[in-house]
């Protein structure tokens, strides 16, 4: 019925094109709207006594067509600058070009609002392009970035409505869109995808802190999409529009310097913006960053034994982990933008982007085992490498006064490895994992002879959150200590996109536009991941094997468990005390002289069977086009309606072990699937007035499965009689969604929005694990699978308001406020002993009921300062579909907040303070209930100052 009614609308839309292509053509006026900043987007530019008009894109450029011959004046108008009017001559088939308009700003009178300050002039740009734009979207500019404590892409998104984030080690990672799963957000550069082949997950999104802030020009969250986007984003799609030329020369410059409370070394941030034209023709832009910082976080893990088939056994303790975590991360990007002018109708372009993120971690860990008695060590340390490459070349052409041709190449590429130790060849190196391990017996225990919290155990007794206590029976003696097991962990990861595109756009009239374009996208993606494991002979019985290594005769360093662990919670862990192993004793264990001298024996290999299931490549070949119309009914409406058709083509090959009697048998396997998407989309702007704006949608999208559901590679094991294997042959999930978005700008500037939405999905996928027979018995199956269908709401209410009309001090602040309420269901089957007995209803995975911002801005012509808090609440994080819904993984309520403040020292020159989770909130997750953690950790507060360059 849904799809019914979105084929009759793009009916409507495909008849009122062809009605309007018979009007008649005029002449055309384009021109350049700019500041004493640069451009000016959302401008408003109409020709006077008519309904003709248009608004600038980013870059503040506009083209008015169909206006009549001879004399005509242009009404030019922003927020806060004097309206100016021009008088032009037009003659028929012919462009006017206005060439560059600069508008002044508003003189200080009571109904003027002054555009001045350092937060001020980005916060009215973003408000005009939303006012102006026909979909439901989010707008944040660059200069708004730079002047937040947002280092990365991730943070800087999480200030707007209906966003939140998760972080790594207290930095922001990836980005949630409307409550829905991270990778049914796409994110784009320049309007394409991202490859998604940074850090060590293999997820279908892209690691936004490899994504320096200062190489962003705007950013532009598309909540409901038009047919000329890619359909793959069910939450919205994020695009990342990178710096162009500027008009005149630019340059900035912008050092600083920090420190994390969880680090012991400082860390800068420096960055560079040149941009100027060489003629009337040529203009260039290039900008690079650097930031370099130590960050930690200090962390406790506990597992349960929820596998149990004993209800209450099933909530013991297995495990306690302690963790410290310390890493110096380096963010380096390059962003180059050329412009050539070939014609007075056409342009041609070149953006490129380099970005590298290493993130060295050295890590400190320590596991009590109560259900086998013992405690085990590990130190391992790697550098963590991600290059991101994006090269995009394009053109403009103005064919005539109606119609334009957009045409753009785009070549990016993503890799990612794991590159340690230094002394082993690069091709050999992964993440270097050192175990130890020492008999333990505890205290503390249930009468059943397990670990509990208190309010698990049979007698009552045990920790509780924040306060699980080992309860060791003896000291960690590091001459009892031995060495265990030696793992180095291999992972290597390629992605690679090539793009054509082009959009062709037809001027009918004042009131219509058509456009439609096609598109193809092919991808590569490879993915080699292993595991070398060995051990001592003397561990294993060998003859003669040389003594066995304890931790007390290696290199070590003090414990990070010296009463600095996570003080917060008190000293619940000092008691845990021992030296650690160095880094290079670490590395010196993977060279052949420790292996031969102490007479380590390689258990797994790189051609091991249990590693051959890991590795994949795949290809993704997809061709879209699409056809849409924008139609200005009168004053009050405008409607955007078309369809978008996607043809996804996809291949992929991976191996197939099978373990029996016989021994171990390992087979290629290619799997292929073919699956088409179908996309109609309509949207209506209906202006009520100037101020009174609602939007409305009803778009159909889709999300792709993740890569590491689509690997084919399968591991059957006879002895356990499970069947692990990913499956090629998934659906994507598919959404129509309803949207509706109010917004009223008053007086002066602010904005107050109120929307909601619904998303009716099927194909749903998830994690399954179910009985199945084979050889005439039954396995345990784990493997991804689609449900029938799911559904997801929300409810979001905004305000931003700048207190400007007032006459005291209050004239100097301003609010932001968002808050955003989503709901989820979903059926999950639920088994009882291994056979599935029913369902059960839950939210969807990452999706939080709750979230919200508040921002208090003080600013002036010289001081600016800023408050800000995020909150997120708790949200699912991970389906145990065997254990059933009171062992699932929630992630725990957030609240984080932030300050800035900038001093005008001149016009050129500003100094800054930046301080991020001043509250040191730690990010929890627990097990079923808040009240039974499963992990909790704090990151610190961290924060820099600096000075900021700027030649305009």
């Amino acid at each position: 019925m849904k799809t019914k009614l979105l084929n009759k609308l793009a009916q409507l839309c495909f008849f009122l094109v062809v009605v309007q292509c018979s009007f008649a053509q005029n002449g055309s006026i384009t021109g350049i709207i700019i500041d004493n900043i640069g451009g000016l987007p959302g401008a408003s530019v109409y020709v006077k006594n008519t309904e003709n008009g248009t608004t600038t894109d980013f870059d503040g450029n506009f083209t008015i067509n169909n206006v009549t011959n001879g004399s005509n004046t242009i009404v030019i108008s922003f927020v806060g600058y004097q309206t100016l009017e021009k008088t032009v001559t037009v003659e028929n088939g012919k462009t006017t070009r206005l060439g560059t308009v600069s508008l002044t700003e508003a003189v200080n009178q009571l109904d003027q609002v002054v555009i001045k300050g350092t937060y001020y002039p980005s916060q009215v740009r973003a408000l005009n392009i939303k006012k102006k734009g026909l979909a439901i979207t989010e707008v944040l500019a660059a200069d708004a970035i730079g002047k937040l404590p947002d280092r990365n892409a991730a943070e800087a998104v999480q200030r707007m409505q209906g966003v939140a984030i998760e972080r790594d080690m207290g930095e922001g990672r990836r980005v949630i869109v409307r409550g829905a799963p991270t990778h049914w957000t796409s994110v784009l550069l320049n309007g394409n995808r991202l490859p998604s082949a940074g850090g060590a997950s293999d997820e279908r999104y892209t690691q936004l802190d490899i994504f320096p802030s200062e190489l962003i020009q705007y950013v532009q969250l598309n909540k409901a999409l038009t047919p000329d986007i890619d359909g793959d984003a069910i939450g919205g799609a994020l695009n990342f529009i990178t710096k162009s030329a500027p008009l005149r020369q630019t340059i900035s410059a912008t050092v600083a310097g920090g420190y994390n409370t969880r680090a012991d070394d400082p860390s800068y941030n420096a960055s560079v913006v040149y941009g100027d034209r060489i003629g009337e023709k040529f203009g260039f832009i290039a900008s690079g960053v650097i930031w370099d910082r130590q960050t930690g976080i200090d962390r406790y893990q506990v597992d349960y034994d929820y596998t149990n088939e004993n209800e209450n056994e099933a909530f013991a303790i297995n495990t306690l982990q302690l963790r410290d975590y310390v890493a110096r991360r380096r963010t380096a990007g390059f962003n180059l933008g050329m412009d050539y002018d070939l014609t007075d109708n056409s342009k041609v372009y070149v953006k490129g982007l380099y970005s590298q993120y290493l993130d060295q971690q050295d890590v400190r860990e320590t596991y009590f085992n109560f259900y086998n008695n013992n405690i085990q060590y590990q130190a391992r340390h790697a550098d963590y490498l991600t290059n991101l490459y994006s090269v995009q070349l394009g053109g403009d052409f103005k064919l005539n006064n109606k119609l334009n041709l957009d045409v753009i190449a785009q070549y990016s590429n993503s890799n990612f490895k794991l590159n340690s130790p230094k002394n082993l060849p690069e091709s050999e190196r992964g993440y270097p994992i050192v175990n130890f391990i020492q008999p333990m017996n505890y205290l503390g225990l249930s009468s059943d002879g397990n670990k509990y919290l208190a309010m698990d155990s049979p007698d009552g007794i045990g920790g509780s959150i924040d306060n699980i206590s080992p309860n060791l029976a003896s000291a960690i003696d590091p001459s009892q200590t031995i060495l265990n097991q030696v793992i180095l962990s291999s992972l290597k990861k390629d992605e690679t996109h090539y793009v054509g595109k082009f959009d062709l756009t037809y001027n009918a009239n004042d009131k219509l536009d058509i456009k439609f374009g096609s598109k193809a996208t092919l991808l590569d993606r490879t993915f080699d991941s292993y595991n070398l494991v060995k051990m001592q002979g003397a561990l294993l019985g060998v003859p003669n094997a040389p003594d066995i290594v304890t931790l007390s005769e290696l290199e070590t360093q003090n414990s990070p468990f010296d009463g600095s662990f996570i003080n917060e919670i008190g000293n619940v862990y000092d008691g845990v005390n021992y030296n650690t192993l160095t880094n290079d004793q670490i590395d010196q264990i993977y060279s052949d002289e420790f292996a031969e001298e102490h007479g380590l024996i390689t258990l797994v290999d790189k051609d091991s069977p249990s590693n051959a299931p890991l590795s994949y490549t795949g290809k993704e070949d997809v061709f879209s086009g699409y056809a849409m119309a924008t139609y200005k009914i009168n004053e009050k409406f405008e409607l955007i309606g078309g369809i978008r058709n996607e043809s996804n083509h996809l291949e992929f090959s991976g191996k197939r072990v099978t373990t029996n009697d016989d021994g171990t048998e390992v087979e290629d396997i290619t799997v292929s699937k073919n699956y088409n998407a179908f996309l109609p989309m309509i949207h209506l702007k209906t202006k009520f007035s100037e101020k009174t704006i609602l939007r409305t949608a009803v778009t159909r999208t889709y999300a792709r499965p993740t890569f590491s559901r689509l690997n084919p590679g399968t591991q059957v094991n006879t002895f356990d009689r499970t069947i692990t294997e990913g499956n090629t042959q998934l659906d994507p999930t598919f959404s129509t969604n309803f949207d509706a978005m109010f917004e009223f700008y008053p007086a002066g500037v602010g904005l107050i929005s109120a929307g909601a939405y619904y998303k009716s999905l099927s194909n749903y996928i998830y994690d399954d694990q179910s009985i199945v027979e084979y050889n005439n018995e039954n396995y345990l199956l784990s493997r991804p699978d689609n449900l029938d269908s799911a559904w997801l709401y929300g409810f979001e209410v905004g305000i931003v308001k700048r207190f400007d009309k007032a006459q005291n001090f209050l004239k100097n602040f301003g609010v932001e406020l968002n808050y955003s309420y989503i709901d989820s269901e979903v059926e999950i089957p639920t088994y009882t002993a291994g056979t599935q007995t029913g369902t059960y209803k839950t939210s969807l995975p990452e999706q939080a009921n709750h979230i919200g911002n508040a921002i208090l801005v003080f600013e002036n012509d010289k001081l600016m300062l800023r408050a800000a808090g995020n909150y997120k609440g708790k949200y699912l994080n991970q389906i145990r579909t065997i254990a059933g819904p009171e062992h699932y993984r929630w992630f725990g309520d957030n609240f984080t907040v932030d300050f800035s403040g900038a001093y005008n020292i001149s016009d050129n020159l500003r100094a800054f303070i930046e301080v991020n989770n001043i509250t040191n909130a730690p990010n929890r997750y627990y097990h079923g209930t808040s009240e039974r953690p499963e992990q909790a950790g704090w990151s610190g507060i961290r924060g820099q100052v600096g000075l900021s360059y700027t030649l305009r």
